[in-house]
């Protein structure tokens, strides 16, 4: 097992069980921190997500399904308790904000070089945190009733096409799914929305490991802090691909 930082033994001290930390296996830097949260839908508590504020819980109730609240509200409290360890500061207080994207942030530039990303999808959300790299993280859960075909379309470029074509029928959906958190985790990573270039990026689904950077289209040249991503798979929680994204140190 590999051995805990200070900032994880200060969030398993707190008594916080939620959250687990994935082990990288050397799939990604050590100094990436990457926590898996599980929703209980069923027993869930309002004491249970104590440190949001005002408008994180306005934000939540906004959402008309129930399990849909729970992921936002959560996600965020959890985040919260995450950042407080790695910040030495009470959750309640640490100074996150939202940008014009959705993405949240840390308002005080004291705290600039702490970088942080979310994903949630059906039963679990990814929080990806590092002092050193500047992260993007991605779940998607594999749902057989989206048309993931039609979506190939907008997500996928032929040569990415080609390849979950390939392989077997019944791996199909799962290595499309791979594509499509590969492309939104590096997106995040660079600050970009999704709708403004999964197509102009290109990444490697036969390796199992990627050993380089993502492929940029010819002339997008918004995309191109991408050359200096890695992107890695997360492939721990059975029917939720996900993917982390990061910068080279």
């Amino acid at each position: 097992m590999e051995d805990l930082s200070g900032d994880e033994r200060r969030w398993e001290s707190s008594g916080a069980s939620r959250a687990v930390r994935l082990m990288a296996r050397g799939r990604w830097p050590d100094e990436i921190d990457v926590w898996q949260l599980r929703f209980d839908f069923a027993g869930a508590l309002a004491e249970d997500m104590p440190f949001l504020d005002a408008a994180e819980r306005a934000r939540a109730a906004r959402f008309l399904r129930l399990p849909d609240r729970i992921r936002s509200a959560a996600t965020r409290s959890v985040l919260r308790e995450l950042l407080g360890g790695y910040l030495n500061m009470n959750p309640a207080d640490v100074p996150l904000v939202v940008s014009s994207r959705g993405k949240p942030m840390l308002a005080d530039l004291r705290h600039d070089a702490l970088s942080f990303n979310v994903s949630h999808s059906g039963d679990h959300a990814l929080i990806a945190v590092s002092r050193r790299h500047v992260v993007g993280v991605d779940i998607e859960r594999i749902n057989p009733a989206i048309d993931w075909r039609g979506l190939a379309r907008l997500v996928c470029t032929p040569l990415e096409k080609q390849a979950i074509e390939a392989s077997p029928l019944a791996l199909q959906p799962a290595q499309f799914f791979r594509c499509w958190t590969a492309k939104e985790a590096l997106l995040k990573a660079l600050g970009l929305g999704i709708t403004e270039g999964l197509l102009a990026l290109r990444v490697d689904l036969h390796a199992a490991i990627p050993a380089g950077p993502p492929q940029v289209a010819e002339g997008a040249h918004a995309f191109d802090g991408a050359r200096s991503m890695h992107y890695r798979w997360i492939e721990d929680i059975d029917g939720y691909p996900g993917c982390l994204a990061f910068n080279s140190a």
